[in-house]
């Protein structure tokens, strides 16, 4: 059995944290400062709460904990975990020392943040929290040097996380000008002396993030791609970490961080094929052979060219641009599905491409819409969608232990059948189903000129689903069944950009052409919501008719056949 590692914890009051034991570097691989305006106003309030009223909170508060990698005997400290209240803490002091009038105060409290050579002990001057590199010399700028939140930069040019830590130190300064300088001495004490964390400090950084996995602690939650990273990173050794996190991040910051961790899902998906049954930050190395080999690699082969593709699927307009108008729809099409299943081929079709293959490529994503929305409207669990799109990447990129699939990306007769059915039916009891279809549909009717980019799409029926006895549908639908069974389906459904309007429903026919069925600025923005304007009237002659030809209209998007 290997030899744990030793683990001190250890409670600190904010004194003995930001003292001459402790150098914070916050590393690399750590994603940039992220606390929000709210969460520092909800510290700052919490901690004159506690030092206004000390028979509820005992006259202490606590921080909650931090995870460091650090040798007992060293001062320095990498930060795993609780980079964000140590900066925010540090923002707090700094803005206090700064409004501190006596100047030799001021200058004591500067210590806090700045520690000073001393020969005697062989401290080196440096500050006590130095950020990632990349903010490190603008928060040594504008808030850890003296005198540096008296005249705080503009907002307006910067982003991230300096954006961040300026808003932040704004919001304390205008909080905390507006105490006299008395309450503001009594807050420092309160800090200083009455303030814990739990300093959780480990050697190694494999024993961190055991640590800081299991970990609540009040910062924002790390990712399963920030627990990634830290691995990859520190296998890369101290020479290539500075720029090998650079590149991760760049590629992080242009996806956006949700984004980004589902790329990482896509990833493992593409490699493991199968349900995934334990954590990303826990399988991902085991799945993703390349990640356990060289880090440079990883981010080289794997990382950045998967990047790009998913950069382009999520992009019509790009789409568009190389491999045609019916491939972009299509992939618009595939995003209005409520999972995301189908990205994983998607993603490593675009990935393997040739130079040469955009006509294939094209016919791949149109294919696969097909192959979706079957999965889609038949309600296909997971499982059957998970083992259908693996086999789809066993058709074009197989694996030496599997054998070929039976079936994969084209439909059987008897699938199409059962497609055509499913589309047939009431449409809208099928939960999240019927208005991707309807879009679907109505892109269709208009030979793709339909855009869909208005703030509200709601779906009303022409027959109301409950009729009044006295309204004019009673007279045109007295039976029962016949009503029911038209009610949910497509020929009887409409969009509208506006939401329902309840009091409408019983409306008549005309009143709802008239009124009802028109945009807000009196245009008609869905060609399936003009076509219905356009009949004279709503009968079951006419609704049979109008299905008939809006599933053939769909058949020939999908390429599903003639009805038997």
């Amino acid at each position: 059995m290997p030899e744990l590692s030793p683990i001190e914890a250890h409670e600190r009051v904010i004194k003995q944290v930001f003292s001459d034991d402790y150098a914070f570097e916050i590393p690399a691989y750590q994603r940039p400062y992220a606390w929000e305006t709210d969460q520092v106003r909800e510290l700052l309030n919490d901690l004159l709460d506690a030092m206004d009223d000390p028979d509820t909170s005992g006259g202490v508060y606590f921080l909650g904990s931090i995870v460091l990698i650090k040798a007992p005997a060293a001062a320095q400290a990498k930060v795993v975990d609780g980079q964000q209240r140590l900066t925010t803490l540090t923002i707090l002091l700094s803005v206090l020392r700064d409004l501190t009038s006596d100047p030799e105060r001021r200058l004591d409290r500067g210590k806090y943040i700045y520690q000073k050579a001393n020969p005697d002990t062989g401290a080196a001057a440096r500050h006590r929290l130095l950020l990632r590199e990349r903010d490190r010399d603008f928060f040594h700028n504008h808030i850890q040097m003296a005198a540096a939140t008296t005249s705080l930069p503009e907002t307006e040019r910067l982003e991230s996380s300096q954006l961040r830590l300026i808003e932040n130190a704004t919001l304390l300064r205008s909080r905390l000008e507006q105490m006299d300088e008395t309450r503001r001495d009594q807050l420092v004490a309160f800090i200083i002396q009455r303030c814990y964390l739990v300093v959780v400090a480990v050697p190694t950084a494999e024993a961190a993030r055991r640590i800081f996995t299991v970990l609540n602690a009040r910062g924002l939650d790390l990712t399963a791609t920030d627990i990634l990273k830290a691995d990859l990173l520190d296998r890369a050794g101290d020479e290539r970490e500075d720029a090998l996190a650079k590149r991760w991040e760049a590629v992080e910051l242009e996806l956006g961080r949700d984004s980004f961790v589902d790329l990482f899902g896509h990833i493992r998906m593409i490699h493991e094929r199968e349900k995934p049954r334990s954590a990303l930050e826990t399988a991902f190395a085991d799945k993703v052979p390349a990640f356990r080999g060289d880090a440079e690699e990883f981010i080289k082969n794997v990382l950045e060219p998967g990047a790009d593709a998913y950069g382009i699927l999520n992009d019509p307009a790009e789409v568009r641009q190389l491999f045609g108008q019916e491939a972009s729809r299509a992939v618009k099409s595939l995003h209005r599905i409520d999972n995301k299943d189908w990205v994983a081929p998607a993603l490593l079709r675009l990935w393997r491409r040739q130079q040469g293959e955009g006509p294939a490529v094209a016919r791949f994503l149109i294919d696969l819409e097909r192959l979706a929305y079957f999965l889609f409207v038949t309600r296909a669990d997971a499982n059957e969608r998970m083992t259908r799109y693996a086999n789809v990447m066993d058709e074009f990129d197989p694996r030496q232990e599997r054998t070929a699939p039976d079936v994969g990306m084209q439909l059987t007769e008897a699938e199409k059948a059962d497609f055509r059915t499913g589309l047939d039916g009431p449409l809208y009891r099928k939960s999240r189903v019927c208005r991707p279809i309807l879009q679907r549909l109505d892109e269709a009717l208009t030979a793709g000129g339909a855009e869909y980019d208005h703030p509200i799409i709601s779906i009303e029926h022409v027959l109301p689903q409950t009729i009044a006895p006295d309204s004019e549908w009673a007279d045109l639908f007295p039976n029962l069944p016949e009503r029911e069974l038209w009610t949910h389906r497509l020929a009887n459904l409409v969009l509208l950009t506006r939401r329902i309007n309840t009091r409408a429903s019983n409306w008549s026919f005309q009143r709802k052409k008239d009124e009802y069925f028109l945009g807000q600025d009196g245009a008609v923005p869905f060609h399936i919501t003009q076509q219905v304007r356009e009949k004279l009237s709503w009968t079951v002659q006419v609704l049979d008719a109008r299905q008939t030809e809006l599933l053939g209209k769909l058949s020939e998007v999908w390429r599903l056949g003639p009805a038997s």
